[in-house]
């Protein structure tokens, strides 16, 4: 029973933290910004937040450090929203899962179109 609750407040936190970034926000960095997932400690008072977004590694350094920088910020409007005893202190970490997933498909793309040619 406590999974589902964990599970859902995961999820509570990705949506909102999605809405809170894409609207509430006037910081050009966060345009582009995608909640991927969601990580809650055991006891709930940290959240690891994946995100992705597209850009060089340099941007992607540089939103981090802006997003972990606001994190306060993000923290007091989730707690607003969110409908619990406390809210979890949060940390973004890029999620390169798209970036390694493309580069793949790109190189079975390349095998396929050389077996064809030979």
């Amino acid at each position: 029973m406590a999974r589902v609750t964990t599970n859902r407040k995961k999820e509570q936190i990705k949506i909102k933290l999605s809405t809170i970034i894409r609207k509430s926000t006037n910081n050009p960095k966060f345009t582009g910004v995608t909640i991927v997932k969601v990580d809650l400690s055991p006891d709930a008072s940290a959240a690891t937040v994946f995100y992705s977004v597209f850009g060089s590694k340099s941007e992607t350094a540089k939103i981090t450090q802006a997003l972990n920088d606001a994190g306060g910020f993000f923290q007091a409007k989730l707690a607003k929203t969110l409908q619990s005893r406390n809210t979890p202190r949060l940390r973004f970490v890029f999620d390169g899962g798209f970036d390694h997933s493309d580069h793949i498909n790109r190189l079975l793309n390349q095998i396929q179109t050389n077996s064809k040619t030979d």
